[in-house]
């Protein structure tokens, strides 16, 4: 998977965008931001949280964005999953309630996608970097790939996890941001506030309403060459989240071990749950090449969630 997801972004003067009667009414809508993930968090409150002062906000999400990064972070090497990344076969690692629960809602994607969605897809990932790689070295890294060979369990109320094979690693990129998403804007619910929009990078979900009976609204970029930009809204309660393919950084389809040919440009997907729909984004790029597209790929997607916005070939199969 590693697949780039910034089409989707909030915009920077979304603030500025909001009704005027809104500030008339007294109600100052704030605007937070800062890098996250190898990108950029945003959270626009439509109005102040009683008792919180803007720097007490931000230091609350940053301590949401802290927790996750020690727990999915693959670029630091005291993560729990960078300890299971370099834990042997067969080790049952502890692990922290983050990672236990990502892990759980990865196995749903894997299973209800036939595979499409792996979070363990790494090796291949790094096989083709370079280039083609020799058909040895492929074989090798599809070894190391498939998430049947990561194991969940509990031990004395403690969430384990093991590989079963040496060399299997996690990657949670096709569904951290979105889960980075959903606590950020649930731990804003917590402090008080009850309309907000939280994007990182190009996953969106909002909570609530920027004024009273006006949705939040998202830009998405143009979806291909000449394609327009567009605005969508955002009601409340729902996420949207995108995968996207450039030359050069096409998705690798789990399932064979190959570059997708003629993958979509891009999959915009909405849902209730960002974490959900950053995955099924993720898994519905790797599957725009498959017989069927898009209409048996969409039927996988869960109740309630839709397929947004397709970007760039292939045309529908």
């Amino acid at each position: 998977m590693s697949i780039r997801r910034h089409a989707l972004l909030a915009a920077i003067g979304i603030v500025a965008a909001l009704p005027a009667a809104l500030c008339a009414r007294g109600a100052e809508p704030i605007a937070l931001g800062g890098p996250a993930m190898g990108t950029v968090w945003r959270v626009t409150l439509a109005a102040p949280i009683a008792d919180r002062s803007s720097g007490a906000i931000h230091r609350e999400i940053e301590m949401v964005l802290a927790r996750l990064d020690r727990a999915l972070s693959t670029w630091r090497d005291d993560s729990t999953v960078s300890r299971f990344n370099a834990a042997a076969a067969d080790e049952w690692i502890a692990i922290d309630p983050d990672l236990a629960a990502v892990v759980a809602a990865c196995r749903s994607v894997h299973a209800a996608s036939g595979g499409a969605f792996d979070p363990t897809v790494l090796p291949l990932v790094e096989a083709w970097q370079s280039g083609t790689p020799a058909p040895t070295a492929l074989a090798a890294a599809r070894m190391a790939v498939g998430f049947d060979l990561v194991e969940s369990r509990e031990a004395a109320g403690t969430a384990v996890l093991r590989k079963r094979r040496a060399g299997v690693r996690l990657d949670l990129g096709g569904i951290g941001p979105g889960w980075a998403v959903d606590a950020l804007g649930d731990r804003l619910v917590e402090l008080g506030s009850g309309n907000h929009l939280v994007c990182l990078g190009g996953e969106c979900r909002a909570w609530g309403e920027r004024a009273p009976g006006r949705p939040w609204q998202v830009h998405l970029d143009p979806a291909g060459p000449g394609a327009p930009a567009r605005s969508v809204d955002l009601p409340a309660g729902m996420a949207l989240a995108t995968s996207t393919s450039r030359p050069g950084r096409s998705p690798i389809d789990p399932r064979t071990g190959l570059v997708v040919a003629g993958a979509a440009t891009g999959v915009t997907i909405r849902g209730s749950s960002c974490a959900l729909a950053d995955a099924w984004a993720v898994a519905l790029l790797v599957q725009s090449a498959d017989p069927g597209w898009p209409g048996r790929q969409t039927g996988q997607l869960p109740p309630g969630s839709t397929l947004e916005r397709i970007g760039g070939p292939p045309a529908p199969r």
